[in-house]
């Protein structure tokens, strides 16, 4: 027992030292990008994909670029896993079902962005999403939508909260 405790603490220690999140990029006027500074998350659920997860992003005063992931289940327990050579999604996500943000473009009180592509498991084709979102205060709702191979296309609803963090 002891020894499988010190073998998960280790495994997860390198896990996490070697985690380095990918700056997804801020699109969009300074002024609309500084309003939403903070620590954002949130979930996202589609009765389309039956997927949902955690969403996480990070805008700190002043910068022009975010640090955010999407975390994906399946609602039937198939990996979902990023389009990408895998070596290559692990140097920026944690492991093959968490997403990254491409990017987010800021206008006004809205927000839009993309994921990386990915393999959905219930096609088993690469599909892309985008999403869109309206700021209220310290929240934001909104849709995505996923486009895939054979007209493949699926909506769902994503929500989030901010909890506001000083600025470095």
């Amino acid at each position: 027992m002891w020894r499988t405790v010190v073998s998960l603490t280790l495994v997860l220690g390198a896990v996490a030292c070697r985690y380095q999140p990918t700056p997804v990029p801020l699109l969009g006027d300074p002024a609309d990008i500084s309003a939403l500074k903070g620590e954002w998350s949130g979930e996202y659920t589609s009765l389309d994909s039956r997927r949902s997860g955690n969403i996480t992003l990070t805008i700190r005063a002043g910068k022009d670029t975010a640090f955010g992931d999407v975390v994906m289940v399946s609602s039937v327990g198939q990996a979902i896993v990023a389009a990408d050579d895998p070596r290559v999604h692990l140097t920026h996500a944690p492991s093959p079902d968490v997403l990254r943000i491409v990017f987010v473009r800021v206008i006004g009180g809205m927000v839009s962005g993309e994921l990386e592509p990915y393999v959905a498991p219930d096609c088993s084709c690469v599909v892309t999403t985008v999403f869109q979102g309206t700021v209220r205060s310290n929240t934001v709702n909104g849709e995505y939508f996923t486009h895939g191979a054979g007209g493949l296309r699926q909506q769902g609803n994503w929500s989030a909260s901010r909890r506001l963090v000083a600025s470095r």
